[in-house]
């Protein structure tokens, strides 16, 4: 089997996640690679050669990439479906209230529209980029704050005073744990109220993840969800992640051969349907 990891991150260190779960497969005799999407070598058909394809933290211009992969018949962990529904912050707000997750209040307009409106019900607020995880973040206390903010549209959510840390569900296949991250300090497994977990897992579900994680953060009247994260570190956490993961990629390779001899089959009879 052969086995690529397609990822923007640097991962220099042999116990970065990525580089543990590379050295797993190494193990396993897989041919496994790490690859920047920047470095794509002769041409993004040489992808074509692998298997299956691991997917980590690409920029929103990446994601056609899984949909490319996809379409030559590769298996992407997590799929291009997922991805997309995932990485876009105004497409998972809409995916997390479906599935029954509360999020805080948020708004996502022209910053100008903004300091002209001057709303008031959203400050205190974070503003965070569109696309990506935690970086780029700014807490922001009134509208007038934004006005030396570089950006056109702005992605802008209400702050919610919590406990000093936030509470990430992770999804590793069929295995569901929840861990509080403190600001300091180890996490530790807790558990989430019956209805929070029930809406996870139904969000979970919408998205199509395979390996992801949903962070919530608990004020004072409940929990709020804020992201959707595809493939997090955090689920190193989980009582043998490294086999869970080798065994899911086992799955999906054989999952996916018996998928292309289906639909090769589908199209053989079509094809000798429409012949006279």
């Amino acid at each position: 089997m052969k086995l690529a990891i397609l990822t923007q991150e640097k991962t220099g260190t042999c116990e970065s996640f990525l580089s543990r779960l590379h050295n797993h497969f190494i193990k396993r005799r897989v041919d496994s690679q790490i690859i920047s999407p920047l470095l794509i070598s002769p041409g993004i058909s040489s992808l074509r050669h692998y298997e299956v394809v691991i997917v980590r933290c690409l920029k929103s211009e990446y994601l056609w990439l899984t949909q490319y992969l996809e379409e030559m018949g590769t298996r992407v962990i997590n799929s291009s479906r997922a991805l997309f529904l995932s990485s876009n912050k105004l497409v998972s707000d809409q995916t997390m209230k479906r599935s029954g997750l509360r999020i805080p209040s948020t708004l996502f307009c022209l910053r100008e529209g903004i300091l002209e409106r001057k709303e008031t019900f959203l400050f205190p607020a974070l503003v965070k980029p569109l696309y990506g995880r935690s970086h780029g973040i700014a807490y922001v206390e009134s509208a007038d704050s934004l006005k030396n903010l570089r950006r056109k549209w702005v992605y802008l959510q209400q702050f919610i005073p919590n406990n000093g840390g936030v509470t990430r569900i992770y999804k590793l296949g069929d295995v569901v744990r929840s861990f509080f991250h403190p600001q300091k300090g180890r996490p530790r497994e807790v558990s989430v109220p019956d209805d929070i977990m029930e809406a996870a897992l139904r969000c979970f579900f919408y998205t199509e993840i395979t390996i992801g994680g949903i962070d919530l953060i608990e004020g004072e009247d409940g929990y709020y969800a804020l992201e959707v994260n595809d493939l997090p570190a955090g689920v190193q956490l989980i009582d043998n992640w490294l086999e869970t993961i080798g065994d899911l990629v086992t799955d999906a390779v054989e999952t996916n051969e018996q998928r292309i001899k289906s639909s090769g089959v589908e199209r053989t009879k079509e094809i000798t349907e429409m012949l006279p």
